[in-house]
């Protein structure tokens, strides 16, 4: 004699927020941390993907760090956004988005631009102005 079927089919199934979830992340480390749990991803898994050490996604994570900038590329597509405030409707914040994406200090993106560092620096915190022909030069390419 075997065991009658119990009627699952009726039953509602409720699917519980995901554990460690950060309701409002506010830090980097709060952004991957949500997406690595969102993916059911590990710590070692995330570290494969940007080529760190588990250690490193572990502080990231636990705010003990940050990625360098090198790393914005990766952590943009990990995330799918871009995880940084940044008032995109100016040239100085065109600017530094451009830059994040590529992942490049502003020495690199000065070398580009054929201007110093620290003027790349100077344009992205509104001190100074971004001439004309270097904003063309920048809109262009992003």
């Amino acid at each position: 004699m075997g065991i009658p079927a119990l009627p699952f089919y009726d039953m509602n199934f409720v699917v519980p927020n995901q554990v460690g979830l950060i309701k409002n992340p506010i830090t980097i480390g709060d952004h991957i941390k949500n997406q690595r749990l969102k993916l059911h991803q590990f710590q070692k898994d995330v570290a494969k993907i940007f080529d760190v050490s588990t250690d490193t996604i572990t502080n990231w994570e636990n705010n003990r760090g940050v990625p360098q900038i090198q790393y914005y590329p990766t952590l943009i597509k990990f995330l799918g956004y871009l995880p940084f405030e940044i008032d995109i409707s100016t040239p100085a914040g065109k600017l530094k988005e451009y830059r994040f994406k590529l992942g490049i200090s502003h020495k690199k993106m000065g070398k580009i631009l054929g201007v110093d560092g620290s003027t790349i620096s100077s344009w992205e915190s509104g001190e100074h102005q971004i001439p004309k022909n270097k904003q063309l030069i920048i809109f262009a390419e992003n």
